[in-house]
């Protein structure tokens, strides 16, 4: 017979295994349970969260509806909106429109040489000059008939001080002494008095006589005071004009109207050698 020393010491192996195995038992089922109650208490979060988030997307849904909703009457008043401006300019252009119709089409502005388009005198070279006495600033009274036997440039111009009339008389002034050694004699004349030529002679130190003609008696006899164009209108007025009267008192050369630029020089050009 085998000794039972061994059936003893299983005995004491399976009683040692008995408690551990009891122990694991024990133990197994412990973290088992947390877990179900941690499952449990997330599906009842998960349950109250499902709710959430449909009404989150019932939310999402209901957002763009509500923009919709809000900008269609948006949409609508910008449409009347602009219905009404449209109608607004229209009713503001139609005035204008109908004004358009009925005003007479501009004409066009007149260009510069239109703007100084003068008429000329009758007066033409080989006429009898017409007589004249007329006082000057100097204090004399200078005549036709004083100037019998040599040749003048009378010269009519508009007014005193005035640009074009300015540099005109400065053109004569500054070759005064080439025409008084071809032996002729410049007159200017116009209508202003005669305290008014003597400041215009002194302020621009002109050295020929300046008539007075009250009236424009003379220079409407030598065609130089009528009518003439001026910006595209018919005016009367002095129309800048230049007679050489030669020694006989007959005209020898009419200038009418007269381009202030270069004139004092031509009349140098075409006086006999």
């Amino acid at each position: 017979m085998p000794p039972r020393t061994t059936s003893a010491s299983s005995k004491k192996t399976a009683s040692k295994k008995a408690p551990a195995k009891k122990a694991a038992k024990k133990a197994a089922p412990a973290p088992a349970a947390p877990a179900k109650k941690a499952a449990k208490k997330a599906g009842k979060k998960a349950a109250k969260a499902a709710p959430a988030k449909k009404a989150g997307k019932k939310a999402a849904k209901a957002a763009p509806a509500k923009k919709a909703a809000k900008a269609a009457p948006a949409k609508k008043a910008g449409k009347k909106a602009a219905k009404k401006t449209a109608a607004k300019k229209a009713a503001k252009a139609a005035p204008a429109k109908k004004a358009a119709k009925r005003a007479p089409a501009k004409k066009a502005a007149p260009s510069r040489s239109e703007e100084e388009e003068e008429i000329g005198p009758a007066l033409k070279p080989g006429d009898l000059a017409p007589p004249f006495s007329l006082a000057a600033d100097d204090g004399k009274t200078y005549a036709l008939r004083d100037l019998a036997g040599q040749r003048a440039v009378l010269y009519f111009y508009p007014r005193d001080n005035t640009p074009g009339c300015t540099t005109e008389a400065c053109d004569f002034r500054d070759r005064q002494a080439r025409f008084a050694a071809s032996g002729v004699t410049v007159l200017g004349v116009s209508g202003d008095s005669l305290a008014s030529h003597a400041r215009f002679r002194s302020k621009y130190g002109l050295n020929f006589p300046l008539l007075s003609d009250p009236g424009n008696q003379v220079a409407t006899a030598y065609g130089a005071y009528g009518e003439k164009q001026m910006y595209g209108r018919k005016v009367q007025g002095i129309i800048r004009s230049t007679f050489v009267i030669g020694p006989d008192s007959r005209i020898e050369a009419v200038h009418s109207p007269v381009r202030v630029a270069g004139h004092a020089d031509a009349l140098l050009a075409a006086l006999p050698a």
